[in-house]
């Protein structure tokens, strides 16, 4: 079955297309330990990707197998004027911190469907992703409790700077902020 995998990356209209699919993939990934699961989750993801989709550097890899969605990987373009690394905890090299426009991809939610892991699905959203994108580097946050998921980001070139406290509509009280520094080697082996 997962030799018959297949992904496709471009914007909002895709991620339109895969709606319903992605937010219950997201629902599976996320409501099972070791990830924090708020009764309102499900509600609140639905609402930040609908949000997500009006913006313009908007960009998902989608994993399908047949018709079946089994994996997206999605994020936007941090503004210039963002605020992330101001509510990142313990001090951050200016370099680190100093946006301009297009620097930085955040990539915002990532998920794989448990029957499709351990086939390279996630490195090939991963990279996909990450390679289409002209920014120069890329952030993530991850739940603390995730330990698995956080060595494989380490494996893959990411590395924590710090933690930021979640808000009142984030998907946990806390979460491990990782940067990539560069997607050059990504863009290489596309």
């Amino acid at each position: 079955m997962l030799d018959e995998v297949t992904t496709h990356g471009g914007h909002a209209d895709l991620a339109a297309a895969h709606f319903d699919a992605i937010c219950t993939v997201y629902d599976e990934v996320f409501s099972r330990p070791p990830f924090f699961w708020r009764d309102d989750e499900s509600v609140l993801h639905r609402e930040r990707l609908d949000q997500l989709l009006t913006d313009p550097s908007f960009g998902i890899t989608v994993a399908l197998v047949r018709q079946d969605l089994v994996g997206f990987a999605y994020g936007f373009t941090l503004p210039a004027t963002t605020r992330r690394w101001s509510n990142v905890t313990g001090p951050l090299p200016d370099e680190t911190t100093r946006e301009w426009p297009g620097r930085t991809f955040m990539l915002f939610d990532f998920a794989v469907l448990p029957a499709a892991r351990g086939h390279r699905v996630g490195k090939t959203l991963h990279d996909q992703l990450l390679a289409s994108r002209a920014e120069q580097r890329a952030t993530l946050t991850v739940q603390p409790t995730a330990a698995d998921t956080k060595a494989i980001y380490q494996h893959w070139g990411w590395r924590q700077v710090g933690q930021m406290e979640g808000g009142s509509t984030a998907a946990a009280p806390l979460f491990d902020v990782y940067l990539r520094d560069s997607l050059d080697d990504l863009r290489q082996t596309r």
